[in-house]
């Protein structure tokens, strides 16, 4: 695992899905050769992405130039991450204007919401709540993983659940008639956390694995 590579992929403008890939990537990434070659059932595992959707991001990565893939032997490839590139994150080649200010042709990137951290662990719990939203919903709008890792880490830390207990609740709530609709993300589980916890001790239900 390079720290340099990890680092650099928090700091680029992607979408949520494409972050996680881009995460995990950096995550097996070489700090001597500059390679990273997981397998895409690798990626789609350690995502809880599906691989149609691991595909889509790499190849979205590659065309923002964040991303490049060689062929090797069989059907393997050698992934190379763009540290250190003038043109993270564009796609295109900066341009500059008279003064050699970049002109990268849009808005410049907003700075990231304050406060808003969490560990790997607090955004597979992200990923695996939405997962259990989209076995209902299909369509479901991706949320901002982001976001929703950080409510995950509120709960951790300030109320003092733990992953168990937070996947057990939404896995309850997900599975009632009434609740499935109306808790659609980790922020409204925290705020009807108390609701739900006495609803559950009075529904006698039978033991349920959770997975991290």
């Amino acid at each position: 695992m390079s720290a340099r590579a990890t680092f650099w992929a928090w700091e680029q403008i992607t979408t949520s899905s494409e972050k996680l890939v881009l995460l995990c990537l950096a995550d097996c990434h070489n700090g001597d050769t500059g390679q990273c070659n997981p397998s895409v059932a690798y990626v789609s595992r350690k995502t809880h992405l599906d691989r149609k959707t691991v595909l889509a991001c790499m190849k979205s990565l590659n065309a923002k130039e964040l991303l490049s893939r060689s062929k090797v032997s069989g059907s393997s490839n050698n992934y190379f991450l763009s540290i250190g590139s003038t043109n993270i994150g564009t796609g295109v080649v900066p341009k500059t204007v008279q003064g050699g200010v970049p002109n990268l042709g849009h808005k410049p990137k907003r700075e990231p919401k304050k406060n808003l951290r969490y560990e790997n662990s607090d955004m597979k719990v992200a990923v695996s709540i939405f997962n259990l939203i989209r076995n209902i919903n299909p369509k479901h709008k991706e949320p901002k993983f982001d976001v929703w890792a950080n409510d995950v880490r509120l709960m951790r830390e300030q109320d003092n659940r733990s992953h168990h207990d937070i996947l057990a609740l939404f896995k309850y709530a997900n599975s009632d008639d009434f609740w499935k609709s109306n808790i659609l993300s980790p922020k409204k589980l925290r705020d009807k956390w108390d609701v739900l916890t006495i609803k559950k001790g009075h529904t006698k239900q039978a033991p349920t694995e959770v997975w991290i």
